[in-house]
């Protein structure tokens, strides 16, 4: 009888490229998990034909991709051929999404290298907000706890991947939209390098900060992952210690951005990188406090170009519509003085990370919340919602660096992320140190 759960997309690949199971059977299963968890309303469009489809067809295949049988879920910011293109609005979208007859080029690499495109998965509206509650398809539910968020705006692709419908996910990050999630529901997310994995075809968010990449179980999974979507050989050394690592922690930025019990335990962490052999060293990024102030009129302004016919013709049916017309509202003067700061952000972030070679920080200042919250209490007080989770992951989009976020602790049974950030174009040590971290944390 050939086997159809495995823990790890690897592993699944492995196990179809020694016969031990199929294409079809890991595509059965895994549409059997989407159907079996329906509740969490992870899929706006669950292909199961389409995908029982190309499972047959690569069973008959002999040439073995790399990722030959493994279903994935794509999130629907990104055109796949003979699906609706949604974003997540009841808003018409540009011409271009509406009907998509060939598929965004990073789902095309997905395809090319073997992979069964599952079905498109749910997002906050057009990927502008982190909670994953949605009025037009429904709430995103996180998998541990449905009555909390599932963080957003790749939320959909977060819980199918924690939920087992799937062993990775397409998803997008433009201000945290893969490593919100990823922290929330106990899974990996990597935005890698700005520019990195194409987005031709896929839904823009901010042109200036938009990245695509994966959502997956492990860091080894979402390195196999990057390395098709961005169509590149990475080898990944195998760090046996962290002896000549210097990891810098924006200690004085954090200053009141966590809460009590995320700091503790990031506290409990870094001195497991000092018995490591790790430098751990407190490092003041100049420009860090500005990045919210550019990144927010920047994204805003992009975001509204992107949606201004439908705007005109009836903002109504937006659920985003305040952001959007505040976009719309901006004057150039105020776009350029923002694309200024952020120019100050950057020169800050690199020069602290030509000291360092990594930046290690929460990829969130709490677990997920109770979906509708709106405000959140921090060692500061009671905080914003948006503000207290996205200033945390926003300054990394904003400058293009690569960011990983995985699983390093739970607070009252809840996953909580970390972030590993180095250098633009530093990926590899990225992905390198996220599994040095998950093979002693478990």
């Amino acid at each position: 009888m050939l086997r159809m759960n495995f823990q790890s997309l690897l592993e699944a690949r492995d196990a179809v490229r020694a016969g031990e199971t199929s294409a079809t059977a890991l595509t059965e299963a895994a549409i059997a998990r989407a159907l079996e968890t329906v509740e969490f309303n992870a899929f706006v469009v669950l292909d199961a034909e389409g995908a029982r489809t190309q499972a047959a067809q690569l069973d008959r295949q002999a040439t073995r991709g790399a990722l030959h049988g493994v279903p994935v879920t794509i999130k629907d910011l990104f055109n796949v051929a003979g699906l609706p293109t949604r974003a997540g609005t009841a808003a018409p979208l540009p011409l271009e999404f509406q009907t998509p007859s060939v598929d965004a080029a990073a789902v095309s690499r997905l395809r090319a290298a073997g992979a069964v495109i599952l079905g498109k998965v749910n997002l906050h509206e057009i990927a502008l907000g982190i909670t994953g509650e949605n009025a037009h398809t429904g709430d995103v539910k996180n998998p541990i706890d449905p009555t909390r968020q599932a963080g957003g705006s790749s939320s959909g692709g977060a819980v199918s991947v924690a939920l087992g419908a799937g062993y990775g996910s397409l998803g997008s990050d433009t201000g945290g939209s893969l490593r919100i999630p990823a922290s929330f529901c106990g899974v990996v997310g990597f935005k890698p390098s700005f520019g990195l994995i194409p987005l031709e075809g896929a839904l823009p968010l901010s042109v200036t900060c938009d990245h695509a990449g994966p959502l997956a179980r492990n860091v080894a999974d979402a390195h196999a992952l990057f390395e098709i979507l961005a169509h590149r050989n990475l080898p990944l050394r195998q760090l046996e210690h962290l002896r000549d690592l210097r990891i810098g922690v924006p200690r004085a930025w954090l200053e009141g951005r966590l809460g009590a019990d995320v700091r503790r335990e990031f506290e409990a962490l870094l001195l497991h990188l000092t018995a490591a052999g790790a430098t751990v060293l407190d490092v003041t990024p100049t420009g860090l406090e500005l990045a919210g102030a550019a990144y927010t009129p920047i994204v805003r302004a992009e975001a509204a170009f992107t949606h201004r016919v439908a705007l005109e013709a009836d903002p109504s049916l937006f659920g985003v519509r305040e952001p959007l017309e505040a976009g719309l509202k901006l004057s150039v003067g105020h776009y350029l003085e923002a694309r200024g700061l952020r120019r100050r952000v950057r020169a800050g972030l690199e020069a602290t990370l030509r000291t360092v070679d990594a930046l290690v920080l929460p990829a969130a200042p709490l677990p997920a919340p109770l979906r509708g919250t709106q405000t959140v209490q921090l060692e500061s007080g009671l905080r914003a919602h948006r503000d207290a989770f996205i200033e945390l992951t926003l300054p990394f989009s904003l400058v293009g660096v690569p960011a990983l976020s995985l699983p390093f602790t739970t607070v009252d049974g809840l996953p909580v992320g970390l972030q590993i950030i180095t250098a633009k174009g530093n990926d590899a040590l990225t992905l390198e140190i996220g599994m040095w971290l998950e093979r002693r944390s478990g």
